[in-house]
C-alpha cells in the first residue's frame, strides 16, 4: 500500500496511451492492490510506483502470466529510470531531459458528419486530415518538470466539404509542475479524467480540448495519519481555470471554472470518489470577494441573472474489482463493476440526475490479455429531470471549444457502449459498438446513432507501433429531423514512436 510522503517530480502519461488499458490488468490480476483509477492522468512516478509493486509480485510467480511478461519485457524498460528512483530516491538525477519523448504521425479520412469524441477535442474536416505531434520534457532539481506537446494539423476541407483547407500549428498540451513532499502544483494546459468510466465520465473526461488550468494534487496516493489511515489511500485534484474559448448568445465570456476530485480506497477491491465542478464569473461578475466565491461554490441557490449565478455539477462513484477469479469460476480471471451518479444544482438536494454504470470481464474463457467491457450512461433518466439540466445553461454551459467536459452523449441523451479487445506480444485489436440517442424528451424525432468500429495494430518493437482503424456510423433522424438518414465513415492509420 502507498506510504511515501515524498514523490519526485515527473510529467504525466497522456490519456490516450495504451498503458491505461494494460494497467487495468495489473489490478484485475491482483498484481497492484493500491491502484486508484478515478483520477487520471497518472504521473510517471505513480506508474513506476505501481510497476514496482507489480514487478515484485511477478518475480515471486513460478510461471509469470502474459501480463507479467508484458510488464517485465516492455514497461520495465520504458519506465526504467522512474522505477530506479522509486527503489532508491536518493539516486535520482538532478537533470533529466528528453528532447523527444514521443512522436506520432497520423492520417484520417472522414466522410459525412461522423461523430468524434474522447480525443482531446482534435478536429477533423471532411476528406483528408493529417496530424503530426511530438512531446518533449525536462526535469530540474528533482522538483520541477516541464512538458510541451505541439501539434501540426492539416484538414483538406474544414469544417465541411464546402470550405477550404486549413493548416494549423498549436500547443496542444504544455505545463510546468512543481512537486514537494508528494504535493504537486501544475500550471498549464492538460486533460483530465475523473471517475471510473472506461468510455465516458459525467463531469470530466478528455472529450474536450485540453484547457489552461492551475491544478493542485498529490500525484501518488497517500495514507493519512492516525485513525484516518483506516479509510485507505487518498488522492485529490483541485483545479482552477478561466476558459477563453468562443461563447455565443447569452453565454458569458471567459468564465471561471473550479473543480475538485477526491478519491479513497478503503479496501484493496473497492475505490470510492466524489467530484464537483462549478462555472461562474464573466463580464460584470469578476470582482468577487472570498465570501461570495464560497457562497457560489457551496451554496445551492439558483441566482439566475445575478452576480453570484453559477452552473454546478457533482457526482459520487464507486468501483469494485475482484481479481484472480479463475480459482472459483472458469469464465473470467478478473471482474470490475463500477457506477457514477451525478446531480445538477437544481433543488435541495439536487434533483436532476445523470447515471453511468459499467463492467469489465478480464481474460474471459482464459484468453490472455483479453477484456470485454460494457457501459451505459444517461443524462435524462429520472422523474424530476429537466431536459436542459445537464451540460446546458443559459450563461454557463459545461462546454469548452464546443465540446462537453463530461460525457460525449451530452444533454437529454443516453449512450450504450460495448467493446472486445485483446493484445498479444506484437499484435493487438479491438471491436466496439456504440449506440447513442439524443433529443429524447423534447423532440418528436429522437436522433439515433449506431457506430461500429474496428482497430488493429502491430508493435514493431518496444518503441514503434502502427495502428489502423475503421468506423462506420449510421444516424437516423439526423438533427432530430424525421427521415434524415446519414451514413458516415472514418478511416485512419497512425504511427507512434516512444523513446
Amino acid at each position: 500500500m502507498p506510504h511515501n510522503a515524498y514523490a519526485l517530480s515527473s510529467v504525466n502519461v497522456s490519456l490516450d496511451n495504451e498503458l491505461y488499458r494494460d494497467m487495468e490488468f495489473w489490478a484485475a490480476e491482483g498484481l497492484v492492490s493500491s491502484q486508484m483509477s478515478g483520477i487520471r492522468p497518472y504521473a510517471r512516478s505513480e506508474v513506476a510506483r505501481q510497476l514496482v509493486e507489480a514487478l515484485d509480485k511477478c518475480a515471486a510467480m513460478k510461471k509469470p502470466s502474459a501480463t507479467c511478461r508484458n510488464i517485465q519485457s516492455r514497461y520495465k524498460k520504458l519506465f526504467d529510470p522512474e522505477i530506479a528512483e522509486q527503489r532508491s530516491p536518493d539516486s535520482a538525477s538532478l537533470l533529466v531531459a528528453k528532447p523527444v519523448e514521443s512522436a506520432s504521425v497520423s492520417y484520417a479520412y472522414r466522410k459525412g458528419p461522423f461523430s468524434l469524441y474522447n480525443n482531446e477535442g482534435m478536429e477533423y474536416g471532411e476528406g483528408s486530415n493529417a496530424i503530426v505531434q511530438f512531446s518533449s520534457s525536462v526535469r530540474l532539481a528533482r522538483v520541477l518538470s516541464v512538458y510541451v506537446q505541439p501539434a501540426f494539423i492539416f484538414n483538406h476541407h474544414y469544417p465541411t466539404d464546402n470550405d477550404g483547407s486549413r493548416t494549423d500549428a498549436r500547443l496542444h498540451k504544455g505545463y510546468a509542475k512543481l512537486t514537494l513532499f508528494n504535493v504537486e502544483l501544475e500550471v498549464g494546459r492538460d486533460s483530465l479524467w475523473w471517475g471510473p468510466g472506461r468510455h465516458g465520465s459525467l463531469l470530466m473526461s478528455n472529450n474536450a480540448h485540453p484547457f489552461d488550468m492551475v491544478k493542485l494534487s498529490n500525484p501518488e496516493p497517500v495514507l493519512l495519519p492516525w485513525i484516518f489511515s483506516y479509510i485507505g489511500p487518498v488522492q485529490f485534484n483541485l483545479i482552477f481555470s478561466q476558459l477563453n474559448d468562443q461563447r455565443h448568445g447569452k453565454e458569458l465570456a471567459n468564465p471561471f471554472l473550479y473543480g475538485m476530485r477526491l478519491g479513497l480506497k478503503p479496501h484493496p477491491f473497492v475505490e470510492l470518489g466524489a467530484s464537483h465542478l462549478a462555472l461562474f464569473g464573466g463580464p460584470g461578475r469578476r470582482d468577487l470577494s472570498v465570501g461570495e466565491i464560497i457562497r457560489i461554490l457551496y451554496g445551492n441557490t439558483d441566482r439566475k441573472g445575478q452576480r453570484l449565478e453559477s452552473n454546478q455539477q457533482m457526482s459520487v462513484d464507486f468501483s469494485l474489482t475482484l481479481p484472480n477469479l479463475k480459482k472459483y469460476i472458469w469464465i473470467a480471471d478478473g471482474f470490475k463493476l463500477y457506477g457514477e451518479i451525478g446531480a445538477e444544482d437544481n433543488g435541495y438536494p439536487p434533483t436532476s440526475r445523470a447515471w453511468l454504470a459499467g463492467m469489465s470481464i478480464f481474460k474471459p474463457f482464459g484468453l490472455e490479455r483479453a477484456v470485454i467491457s460494457a457501459e451505459y450512461a444517461t443524462t435524462i433518466l429520472g422523474p424530476y429531470n429537466s431536459p436542459d439540466a445537464w451540460y446546458r445553461h443559459g450563461a454557463y454551459p459545461m462546454f469548452y471549444e464546443g465540446r462537453v467536459f463530461g460525457h460525449h452523449t451530452g444533454c437529454e441523451a443516453d449512450d450504450f457502449f460495448i467493446e472486445w479487445s485483446q493484445s498479444f506480444d506484437k499484435f493487438f485489436y479491438k471491436l466496439s459498438f456504440d449506440m447513442e440517442r439524443s433529443g429524447i424528451k423534447t423532440n418528436a424525432n429522437t436522433q439515433l446513432k449506431n457506430q461500429y468500429m474496428m482497430e488493429a495494430g502491430y508493435r514493431l518493437n518496444d518503441h514503434i507501433k502502427f495502428t489502423v482503424r475503421y468506423a462506420y456510423e449510421r444516424i437516423q433522424d439526423y438533427g432530430n429531423v424525421a427521415g434524415d438518414l446519414r451514413n458516415n465513415h472514418f478511416a485512419g492509420v497512425e504511427a507512434i514512436f516512444d523513446f
